[in-house]
């Protein structure tokens, strides 16, 4: 099955464009802590990677790529709400990009939002994972 072909991901149902994850205050990004849209194994994932730290915590970002695109992304981590919304935020941030596009998206979480409450931490694993993830994605198939 060709990920291209399947229909976006609905974790919130009637959500038009559920990827979007808008997060534009501290209680937005609590929000996005609790019922992250993008948390789970996107279906047939194109490639994957999972990063620990040195405190034994991981975040796993799944990537489908089609036509050189991301179409779907997902993850998992043992992360509590900050790391969900990290995770979550940067899955948003790349869904729709080219995989040379994605790679430039910043390890940080957005601005204007509290860095605090292990944020600034989770977005770095997330973005290691990602980009590991998008290295996989974009070597060729034997």
């Amino acid at each position: 099955m060709n990920p291209a072909d399947l229909p976006p991901r609905q974790d919130h149902p009637g959500d038009a464009d559920a990827h979007a994850c808008p997060v534009h205050s501290s209680h937005d990004l609590w929000e996005t802590a609790f019922d992250p849209p993008h948390l789970g194994i996107p279906a047939n994932p194109t490639a994957s990677a999972r990063v620990v730290d040195h405190q034994g915590a991981f975040v796993e970002i799944f990537v489908s790529v089609a036509q050189g695109r991301i179409v779907d992304v997902g993850f998992l981590t043992s992360l509590p709400g900050p790391g969900m919304a990290a995770a979550s935020l940067w899955c948003a941030a790349v869904t729709g990009k080219s995989l040379s596009e994605a790679v430039n998206i910043p390890p940080k979480p957005p601005p204007g939002l509290p860095a605090g409450h292990g944020l600034r931490r989770a977005a770095r694993l997330a973005a290691r994972a990602g980009n590991a993830a998008l290295v996989r994605a974009s070597r060729p198939k034997a």
